[in-house]
């Protein structure tokens, strides 16, 4: 009975530890819930609970709420929580609350955008995705994809600027496709598909995705996969709930801002080959740069 009392008795302490840590609080709705779905935003609190050791608490919010109002919603659900994590679109509530709150860290998930002079804004880190790193590892995997004499076609937004789209072309190259990505606006749709051989997604290109090919996709995409098109093979994912535990870590000191590489998940089921899915998440986990 020793062992038994001695596991128990870990257990017990380790669970009394985890639930009187202050907790994280994010900030979310329900338009993020419906798209990133009930299921995967369930899992995905437990995975950063787990990985930062104590409980990381959703706050709903009404997207039409006001900052200040906001605020006070923040406020209420914990008196002194670790951090506070607030997507981009409610950055003047994270400005309230951090006038209220001084002491409490308080982010802002600001995506892919460039920052804008924030003088106004100090006391907040803003977490900003590291394009340079996703597309890097999307080049990686793109090579992979992608048959012998077929070519890569990229859809962008139109934010993604030449240095991004060089680290792209780099990492297709350090895996050794040798010819050069086409890239296109994602508003647009290619005149033909028969010689590509891998798509990435980087913005909307819906005239593509309703065409439901059967061309290997690499999508960047806050949506749940399961409501994807079955061709798409990997998601990057820089939602607030895939990069929190990144960013709690990254912090460093007297920083405003932090860089966090994208969550990036091959869908196993849609990857036939063993090998190959294990070559592809090999080649897209970690925080790799392109050197």
């Amino acid at each position: 009975m020793l062992p038994l009392f001695i596991i128990l008795l870990i257990i017990l302490t380790a669970a009394g530890v985890f639930f009187s840590r202050p907790p994280v609080l994010v900030v979310t709705d329900a338009s993020f819930y419906q798209i990133y779905g009930s299921r995967r935003f369930t899992l995905a609190l437990a995975r950063n609970s787990l990985q930062l050791f104590r409980r990381v608490i959703p706050v709903p919010v009404s997207e039409t709420a006001g900052p200040d109002i906001l605020s006070l919603v923040v406020e209420s659900a914990a008196e002194t929580p670790y951090a506070v994590i607030f997507p981009r679109r409610y950055l003047e509530g994270a400005r309230h609350y951090t006038v209220n709150r001084p002491q409490v860290p308080v982010f802002v998930m600001w995506g892919r955008g460039p920052l804008l002079p924030f003088a106004q804004y100090e006391g907040l880190i803003f977490v900003r995705t590291d394009t340079a790193a996703d597309l890097f590892r999307a080049g990686l995997a793109a090579a992979v994809l992608t048959e012998q004499e077929y070519g890569v076609l990229f859809f962008t937004d139109g934010n993604l600027h030449e240095p991004y789209l060089e680290a792209f072309g780099q990492g297709l190259y350090a895996q050794g496709f040798s010819d050069d990505p086409i890239h296109l606006d994602s508003d647009l749709d290619h005149v033909s598909y028969s010689n590509i051989g891998c798509v990435v997604v980087a913005g909307a290109a819906v005239r593509f995705l309703e065409r439901d090919l059967e061309i290997p996709v690499i999508l960047f995409s806050w949506i749940d996969p399961i409501l994807t098109p079955r061709s798409v093979r990997i998601v990057f994912d820089d939602s607030p709930l895939a990069l929190i535990s990144a960013a709690l870590r990254a912090v460093p000191p007297d920083s405003y801002q932090i860089r966090v590489p994208s969550r990036a998940t091959v869908i196993s089921a849609r990857t036939e080959a063993r090998r190959e899915f294990r070559e592809l998440r090999g080649l897209i986990s970690g925080n790799l740069q392109n050197k």
